[in-house]
């Protein structure tokens, strides 16, 4: 039964992936800032592909849609990350950031592309059980997933407050507000997936994920959708 609630709220998190970056492409043509709109939906579609991935192999099953999936959905969540990240650096620069602060923008992605050549040409994932897909990672690919993942959170949940929140009013700093309340929520639901793997109770965890992500989700599209993003 448990089982069955974690593939509810995991084909709900793809559900409200797929419905956000649907309204945020359609808001990107009335947006003041639709770089911002195009990032953020792109980091909503890479949660739902991740979402996806794990939907695939947790019900197929199979060491090989295992492996392939999992390490497609882990690269989707990176992604997702990265286009959050730069949705959170538009929100608080506006486009000029394209050209004014360019390397904030170039290091993090050549991060992403060695971490993920390694995590695409590594065996760092062991299967443990088949039938359940349970699996345990070989400690250096997991070791630099999860901190870029971790330092990407962190970095814009302090850059959104710090250069976005305490220097912004008005609806701009609602939408910031926004914004940071759906990162400390992924962050959350990292530190329940860390937990989850240390205990392992993974079905519980799971679930928890999964709820965690949908509602982030809900509030960080709500910092791009509704009324025109102000310059």
């Amino acid at each position: 039964m448990t089982e069955v609630i974690t593939h509810v709220f995991e084909f709900l998190t793809l559900i409200i992936s797929i419905l956000i970056t649907m309204l945020l492409l359609f808001q990107r043509r009335y947006s003041r800032v639709p770089l911002g709109n195009l990032f953020l939906a792109l980091g909503c579609l890479t949660l739902g592909i991740y979402a996806l991935s794990t939907i695939i192999y947790s019900l197929i099953g199979g060491e090989l849609i295992i492996i392939l999936f999992l390490k497609i959905g882990m690269l989707s969540l990176m992604c997702s990350v990265l286009f959050l990240f730069y949705t959170m650096q538009i929100l608080i620069h506006s486009s000029k950031v394209i050209t004014t602060k360019k390397m904030i923008l170039i290091v993090p992605l050549i991060a992403f592309l060695i971490i993920a050549m390694i995590m695409i040409f590594t065996d760092f994932i062991i299967i443990i059980n088949v039938q359940t897909a349970e699996t345990h990672f070989q400690p250096f690919a997991y070791t630099l997933f999860s901190l870029f993942i971790s330092i990407m959170l962190v970095y814009t949940t302090f850059s959104i407050y710090h250069h976005g929140i305490k220097k912004s009013e008005g609806e701009s700093r609602k939408r910031m507000v926004s914004f940071l309340i759906g990162i400390t929520i992924f962050i959350a639901a990292l530190i329940n997936d860390a937990i989850g793997n240390i205990i392992e109770i993974e079905v519980l965890f799971d679930t928890i994920l999964f709820i965690l992500l949908s509602l982030g989700m809900l509030f960080i599209g709500k910092a791009f959708y509704g009324k025109k993003f102000e310059e």
